[in-house]
């Protein structure tokens, strides 16, 4: 079924008509932004694939890590007392997926050198156990100078590493 969907900014009204959504909705908007993002052009150093399957992921991050035993970080609310660091020669190993945005399952799949992946454990004021995903882009060097979390910072691009969470739903598969 997934591989009959069509999925393509060439598509849209014809995605739109199919699940029933209105043109000019902030969901069709946001179908849009999807497919637009999906087409993109990867920045430096980057392979990407929107997959629209769990198949498709699968195939995917077995094409970018190769037959190897993988670790899945993800963030879940519950926890354990451990810390898992990713070592820097694993970097060539990595793959995020990140849910998007589209009526059905799509996942923005992409692997980029000079990362460094994390799962943290942290406890919140509140008692509850979160143990999450980070991940730390190491060279940003190539990344758009207009990138919301430089200004944040108050950092240009190639000058500092960007670390961040990853929030529920959103995986790192590191080969080991």
């Amino acid at each position: 079924m997934a591989k009959a969907t069509p999925f393509s900014s060439t598509k849209l009204t014809e995605i739109l008509g199919l699940f029933n959504i209105t043109w000019g909705s902030l969901e069709a908007k946001a179908i849009q932004q999807t497919l637009e993002e999906c087409e993109e052009k990867p920045i430096e150093g980057e392979i990407k694939h929107c997959v629209t399957s769990l198949e498709a992921m699968v195939d995917f991050v077995k094409a970018e890590i190769g037959n190897r035993d993988v670790n899945v970080i993800e963030t879940t609310v519950k926890g354990g007392v451990h810390q898992l660091v990713v070592p820097k020669q694993e970097a060539k190993a990595l793959v995020s997926c990140h849910p998007e945005s589209y009526p059905k399952a799509v996942y923005y799949c992409h692997k980029i050198t000079n990362v460094e992946a994390y799962k943290v454990h942290l406890l919140g004021s509140n008692g509850v156990v979160v143990d999450t995903a980070a991940i730390c882009h190491i060279d940003t060097s190539a990344w758009s100078p207009h990138y919301l979390g430089f200004k944040i910072l108050k950092v240009k691009p190639g000058t500092e590493p960007i670390c961040h969470f990853l929030p529920r739903g959103h995986l790192i598969f590191a080969g080991k």
